[in-house]
């Protein structure tokens, strides 16, 4: 088995080659338990610091290792973490310096004279042996398993592994296993061609069968320059005004932040949301690029991750749907959005062609997953055309109330 031999106890945390403070870790698990020195505390992680006094706090920097781990209960990764003798998933993301495709951020043992050149996943290549075991390609005990990969870091509970292809970082991603549709990989192409109608700034998918399940496949959205900083990330860290609801406090903490008007991305990806009556929209899924160098902000993060959407957990379709971030039902989060003069109508007929072409791919093949009956499919294309004609009627009404309150300024 190959591993890096880490040093659990004493480390630095680094941001690229910036060190960002000197960190104690327990030898088995790789739990933060102590910070001793800081010294560039304008690179720590958001999430990290003390709201009281600005320090970079243990606890949270063991919390902010612990969520970009891989989570536990994934299929396969308790099997994984037995065969290879690793205590936790920490531990695991630790045997590649805690690395991840999304920062720039990791964890260098003080014994090992190592660069961010020398080890980063963007510049590097890295191994697919975890990524073939989580997708069982590979048995865990094999003896020369090489755990160099950025799979020890992904969260989220879909399957899902990184690969390189011509030289990209791809993320292969399949269906959640308790949604006996399968639908998900289909939904992510069906998101990015409809966002693509739209001039809505996105990350484009492709679908494709391994072993004739579906997955998703889509392109990293960071560099090694650029980091990916969630909302969530963005709230916690510039604290929490009482008097403003979390939609509205994101858009405060943005300005505090420079990270610039961000109310009409965030509105494109909402009206996105609405039509695909997305339920899974987080504020984990959604964020801003930042320039992992002069920690500018550079504006919203292309949307990605729509796949929980179009009916996919099997539910009858329905235009009431709930939703996330800010409200819990679309009809409700909707009237958020303040301005939709982008918004371009897509044509029945073209928006049909999108949800039919994609969504016919998935036919049933036995013993291997139940496919979405032409019924399914049409009813969706249906409802899909409903919610969008209702985004096209909320235009007129906002251009209609815009022009009147026009009419009454002095």
């Amino acid at each position: 088995m190959s591993t890096n031999n880490y040093n659990f106890t004493k480390s630095t945390l680094m941001h690229k080659n910036i060190p960002v403070a000197t960190i104690e870790l327990t030898k088995r698990k790789g739990s933060i338990i102590a910070v001793k020195d800081t010294v560039n505390i304008e690179h720590a992680p958001l999430t990290t610091l003390n709201e009281s006094d600005g320090r970079l706090d243990p606890i949270k920097l063991d919390d902010w290792l612990e969520g970009r781990s891989i989570p536990a209960s994934r299929q396969n990764v308790a099997r994984l973490m037995r065969d290879l003798d690793i205590a936790s998933p920490s531990a695991l993301a630790l045997q590649s310096y805690g690395l991840s495709l999304s920062d720039q951020y990791w964890i260098k043992p003080t014994n090992q004279a190592i660069l961010w050149e020398d080890v980063n996943f963007f510049q590097n290549d890295f191994s697919d042996d975890i990524g073939k075991i989580l997708f069982n390609e590979k048995s865990s005990d094999d003896p020369n398993i090489n755990v160099k990969s950025p799979d020890n870091s992904s969260d989220g509970m879909l399957r899902k592994r990184w690969t390189i292809q011509d030289g990209k970082r791809i993320l292969v991603k399949g269906a959640d296993t308790k949604h006996q549709l399968q639908q998900e990989p289909f939904n992510e192409v069906i998101a990015s061609q409809i966002m693509a109608e739209l001039n809505i700034d996105h990350t484009p998918y492709t679908q494709i069968f391994l072993d004739n399940k579906p997955y998703s496949l889509c392109e990293v959205f960071t560099t090694e320059d650029t980091e990916y900083i969630t909302a969530w990330s963005i709230l916690k860290h510039t604290g929490r005004d009482a008097k403003l609801s979390e939609y509205n406090q994101i858009l405060a903490n943005c300005e505090k932040l420079g990270v610039g008007d961000m109310r009409h991305k965030i509105e494109q990806m909402l009206v996105l949301d609405y039509i695909i009556a997305n339920t899974d929209r987080h504020l984990g899924n959604f964020g801003f690029l930042r320039n992992a160098n002069t920690l500018e902000y550079e504006g919203f993060v292309p949307v990605f991750d729509s796949g929980t959407s179009l009916w996919c957990d099997g539910s009858i379709v329905s235009n009431r749907s709930n939703s996330k971030p800010f409200k819990k039902t679309h009809s409700n989060q909707i009237k958020l959005v303040t301005d939709l003069s982008w918004y371009e109508p897509i044509s029945e007929s073209k928006l049909t062609e999108i949800i039919i072409s994609n969504l016919s791919k998935n036919t049933p093949i036995k013993d291997v997953r139940v496919g979405i009956s032409e019924e399914r499919i049409a009813k969706i294309a249906d409802t899909v055309n409903q919610r969008a004609e209702f985004i096209t009627g909320l235009k007129r009404d906002l251009t209609s109330t815009a022009v009147a309150v026009a009419v009454k300024m002095p």
